[in-house]
């Protein structure tokens, strides 16, 4: 499996290979004590229960890695697939947003992205990483699959 960075992230990446080599490759960035490691993009989704003793469940993006899914993982303008899908029908269910839910991270994606970081208080820059995972609403799951609302991560 590879993984494709979108557009903004390899943007990102060239400006900060061009501010280091401008100076001389004297950068250094140290990440705060509670940093979020990311460990790719978002490629997959699945369904998590409450807890043990809950019949419901959420939809969450998450990417395969290491043998596991792990959602410590990213997307931005550009990104394509199941995790975009399970980010998309959060935020048609659960924010009101009439985009389309087809795995693809474009502009009414983005916006869409947007107007939830703004309605939940958080950095809006229509990226999502761990301020999107931990703050916004997904959609939540009866045990037969049926969907039910929204509620967030929290459980």
């Amino acid at each position: 499996m590879s993984v494709r960075p979108g557009k903004r992230f390899r943007s990102l990446l060239a400006t900060g290979a061009l501010t280091a080599g401008l100076l001389g490759g004297a950068v250094a960035v140290a990440p705060s004590a509670s940093a979020w490691t990311y460990v790719g993009e978002c490629s997959s989704s699945h369904k998590i229960a409450y807890n043990t003793t809950s019949s419901q469940s959420i939809k969450i993006p998450d990417v395969r890695y290491q043998g596991y899914y792990n959602v410590r993982c990213w997307m931005d303008y550009g990104s394509t697939g199941i995790g975009v899908e399970a980010l998309q029908l959060a935020l048609r269910t659960c924010y009101g947003r009439s985009i389309a839910v087809d795995g693809d991270f474009g502009p009414a994606t983005r916006d869409a992205l947007k107007y939830a970081q703004g309605q939940e208080g958080i950095t809006v820059d229509g990226l999502y990483g761990e301020q999107a995972f931990e703050n916004l609403k997904w959609a939540r799951y009866t045990q037969d699959g049926t969907r039910n609302g929204c509620a967030s991560r929290d459980f």
